[in-house]
């Protein structure tokens, strides 16, 4: 069995950044919805910083972050 190369390894780590933003998506129908601007400002970084983590660009943090705070609302009717 051969080492994976690099560029099989970053497409598994950007498979496991969609897999692990997607299960935060289903789990977003759990939590209530953030309402403060200060809220939204931390999970947006937080989830910049997540796909910094995963080498990705950080703006696919942000634009999955603003739409689980979208899915949160809509989940809870806000």
């Amino acid at each position: 069995m051969s080492l994976p190369t690099v560029p099989e390894l970053v497409a598994s780590l950007d498979e496991e950044l969609v897999d692990l933003l997607y299960e935060r998506l289903k789990l977003a129908a759990d939590l209530p919805p953030l309402e403060t601007p200060e809220e939204i400002a931390r999970e947006v970084l937080r989830m910049r910083n997540l796909a910094a983590i995963y080498r990705v660009p950080p703006d696919l943090g942000e634009a999955m972050a603003l739409a689980l705070i979208e899915a949160r609302k809509q989940f809870k009717g806000a």
